[in-house]
C-alpha cells in the first residue's frame, strides 16, 4: 500500500519551523486517515526521506542564494531551514520526525525502528523457565535444582 504515496505531487515543506505536508499529502492524509497514513509511511521510510530530501535540496538553494548572491529572501527564510536541518539529522541517525497536521495532530515517523529484538545465544531450564547465559551454568543449575533431570542437559559419555 506504500505505493499510494509515492505520487511524485505528494510532498513535505516547511511551515514557520514545523513540517508539514503539502496540500496534496493532505488530501490523501484525509483520505488514508491519520492512523493509516502513519502506519504506511512508518512501513515505508523511504518516502519520508525522500520528501525531506527535497526541502534539503530548497535549504541548499537558499542558503547558496544568501551566501553567494546576498539574496534578502533567500537569507530571510535560513532560520526555518537551519531548524530543518537539525531535524533532518536526527532523521538520518534514527530519530522520530513529527508532521505536524491542521488541528494539532501530528504523524510520527522514524527512518528506523525505534527498538530492535537481537537474539543473543541463551540456555533455558524447561522446569522453572530459568535463562542462562551459558550451557555450564544451566548444567549447575540442573545439578543443583533438578538432579534427577540431569541428563537432559548432559551426553553421557
Amino acid at each position: 500500500m506504500g505505493h499510494a504515496f509515492e505520487d511524485g505531487s505528494l510532498g513535505l515543506k516547511l511551515k514557520g519551523y514545523l513540517i508539514v505536508p503539502n496540500d496534496a499529502l493532505e488530501n490523501k492524509i484525509a483520505v488514508y486517515t491519520l492512523r493509516i497514513a502513519q502506519d504506511i509511511l512508518s512501513d515505508n521510510p523511504e518516502i519520508v526521506d525522500e520528501w525531506l530530501r527535497k526541502i534539503h535540496e530548497d535549504y541548499m538553494t537558499k542558503k547558496r542564494a544568501c551566501d553567494f548572491e546576498n539574496d534578502p529572501v533567500a537569507c530571510f527564510n535560513l532560520s526555518a531551514y537551519e531548524e530543518f536541518e537539525k531535524h533532518l539529522k536526527s532523521w538520518d541517525d534514527g530519530g522520530m520526525l513529527a508532521i505536524s497536521l491542521p488541528g494539532n495532530r501530528t504523524i510520527r515517523v522514524s527512518k528506523r525502528p525505534l527498538f530492535s529484538v537481537s537474539k543473543s545465544p541463551a540456555e533455558s531450564c524447561e522446569e522453572c523457565r530459568m535463562t542462562f547465559a551459558t550451557v555450564k551454568e544451566l548444567v549447575r543449575h540442573y545439578r543443583e535444582k533438578h538432579p534427577a533431570m540431569i541428563e537432559r542437559v548432559t551426553i553421557p559419555i
